[in-house]
C-alpha cells in the first residue's frame, strides 16, 4: 500500500496525498492550507475512519480528542515524514466542517 506514498512523482497539490482517502462521499476541496469537506456524520465516525485509513498507509495517531465541540486527530509516519491534522467542526446546519491540514518534510 506505500508504493503510492513512495512514487518519486509528487503529489498534486489541488489534490490529497495519495497516502489520505477521501472521506466516502466527499469531495475535499483545497482552501489554502488545508483541504475541507462538510459531513453530516459524527466526528467520532470521521476520525475512526481516518485512523484506520491512515494507520494502512503507515501513518499512526499521535493525539485524538473530541466533545461536543466536535473532534481532531493528529497522525505521522515514523520518520515524521509524512504529518497531518484533521479537525471536525461542531455541526451547523446538519453538517460539519472537515479540515485535513497535511505537512510533509521537504
Amino acid at each position: 500500500m506505500l508504493a503510492g506514498a513512495c512514487s518519486s512523482q509528487p503529489d498534486d497539490p489541488k489534490a490529497l496525498p495519495s497516502w489520505i482517502a477521501a472521506y466516502p462521499s466527499s469531495q475535499p476541496q483545497r482552501i489554502g492550507p488545508a483541504f475541507v469537506f462538510y459531513t453530516q456524520d459524527s466526528a467520532e465516525k470521521v476520525l475512526d475512519f481516518y485512523e484506520g485509513q491512515l494507520a494502512e498507509n503507515g501513518v499512526h495517531k499521535e493525539t485524538r480528542g473530541g466533545g461536543e465541540y466536535g473532534g481532531f486527530l493528529t497522525a505521522a509516519d515514523n520518520s515524521h515524514d509524512r504529518n497531518v491534522m484533521i479537525e471536525v467542526g461542531p455541526p451547523s446546519k446538519g453538517a460539519a466542517a472537515v479540515s485535513i491540514t497535511v505537512a510533509k518534510k521537504k
